[in-house]
């Protein structure tokens, strides 16, 4: 029958991805609704630097990062070593028998969390923006037998809580690829989750937050060949609407039982408000990033222009995005 209805993943992933994202809700309370979080793009003025270069101005974006996010934890960011290098000469390459890691993320005895970051990514602002938001997510959701997914889909709820984070524009845009020179070719891009997954992840955060302008926003700074993608993800989440009114509801009660909890702790009338903590201090964290190759700049600054706005609501011409392959 005609016409195929829009699907870039199957309906049980959506409902998976639902049933993440509730938790998250339930669990990653603040007294704030998605509303009132940020669709953070590379543009619109999101990151700003006077002048930073090296680790500065990988700091100076982490400290942006963290206020979107709105985690004041104990954090250092650190530099990693330089890596090993791979290509010896035009003839000759070296294979490395371990890969090594974009980012880590670990607690010291002291308690303070400890992040680090592949210092090549440097000169790939983007991806240096979805590594440290990646590694920022195992600070608020670490190993534990409470969360909604098993131990071998841990990597996965990491992905999907940096988009619900806000920044699914960036896990989409650095999904692992191949690059190629002619001469050489490496990978570009690090996470789990395929590519359709995560641009469907993105449509969702951008559904829940119920805003239009998040979605030309979207639409604007997604990689060209994403936007039909993510079009179709918002045709194929308008078959979840019922369930998507249920979670907006759900957000809306669970930042007012937060905030009355926190306004009888102020007077003195009602024990602390429950938090999510973000990891006992006896349990031990290690986790890192998959590595890759950067090899391509990608500066963050103005998007492409969309030829037409209106376009997000006209049906496209068939368009794929083949999914990256987990890993």
């Amino acid at each position: 029958m005609w016409p195929f209805p829009a699907r870039i993943v199957d309906d049980e992933t959506v409902a998976w991805q639902l049933g993440v994202f509730e938790w998250f809700i339930r669990n990653l309370v603040d007294g704030h609704t998605m509303p009132d979080s940020t669709l953070v793009v590379p543009g619109r003025g999101h990151f700003v630097a006077d002048g930073e270069r090296g680790h500065a101005l990988a700091q100076r974006m982490f400290d942006q990062i963290r206020s979107y996010a709105r985690v004041d934890c104990a954090i250092d960011l650190v530099q990693q070593p330089p890596r090993r290098g791979s290509i010896v000469n035009d003839r000759v390459a070296l294979l490395h028998d371990k890969p090594e890691p974009l980012g880590t993320c670990r607690m010291l005895p002291t308690g303070v969390f400890e992040i680090s970051y592949d210092a090549d990514l440097l000169k790939d602002h983007e991806n240096l923006i979805s590594t440290l938001v990646h590694e920022l997510a195992h600070v608020l959701v670490p190993p534990s037998s409470e969360l909604p997914v098993g131990e071998d889909e841990y990597e996965f709820l990491i992905d999907l809580c940096t988009a619900f984070l806000g920044f699914g524009v960036f896990l989409s845009n650095t999904s692992a690829e191949r690059i190629s020179d002619g001469a050489w070719s490496w990978w570009r891009g690090g996470g789990y989750l395929p590519v359709n997954d995560r641009v469907m992840a993105t449509a969702l955060f951008v559904a829940l937050k119920d805003g239009f302008d998040d979605r030309v926003t979207a639409l604007t700074y997604l990689r060209p060949e994403l936007r039909g993608t993510f079009k179709k993800a918002m045709r194929q989440l308008a078959r979840f609407k019922s369930e998507i009114a249920r979670l907006r509801a759900l957000d809306r009660e669970c930042a007012d039982a937060h905030e009355k909890s926190e306004q009888l702790e102020k007077e003195g009338t009602a024990r602390p408000a429950v938090t999510f903590e973000p990891l006992s201090l006896s349990m031990a964290l290690n986790i890192q990033m998959q590595p890759v190759q950067t090899g391509v700049v990608i500066d963050v600054g103005p998007a492409q222009p969309v030829s037409s706005l209106s376009g997000f609501l006209k049906m496209d011409s068939e368009q794929s995005a083949n999914p990256a392959e987990a890993r």
